[in-house]
């Protein structure tokens, strides 16, 4: 990272943001909850607790054979555009499929599918 006249530069520039103006440098940062029990979908939440827009997107999966299986993962398209117009549409696409699989990757799925069981 640069530092020039008190502008960050270079990949800070290259990083996810909420519209609320919270930066996202670590897919780490996004907050997951399972609460929508009955529709098979994690909420991909906002690490700032005052956002106002809260959900930034979600991961659906299916229960096959007592297992939980991975279905969809997106992001809401608020989130979407206004990353794309700070960004330009391939870069922000790139970065948020990334932060999309590591998300997923933090599932604990055994888990999932033995809550789903009872």
């Amino acid at each position: 990272m640069d530092d020039v006249g008190g502008i960050e530069t270079s990949e800070e520039i290259d990083v996810i943001q909420c519209p609320c103006g919270r930066v996202i440098k670590d897919p780490e940062e996004y907050k997951i909850v399972y609460l929508k029990h009955e529709l098979k979908e994690i909420d991909i939440l906002c690490p700032n607790d005052s956002c106002y827009l809260r959900e930034l997107g979600y991961i659906k999966f299916e229960i096959v054979n007592g297992k939980a299986k991975f279905k969809e993962a997106s992001f809401y398209p608020p989130f979407v555009t206004w990353n794309s117009g700070r960004l330009g549409a391939d870069k922000a696409t790139k970065i948020l499929k990334e932060h999309l699989k590591k998300i997923a990757q933090r599932v604990d799925w055994e888990r999932l599918g033995k809550t789903e069981k009872t």
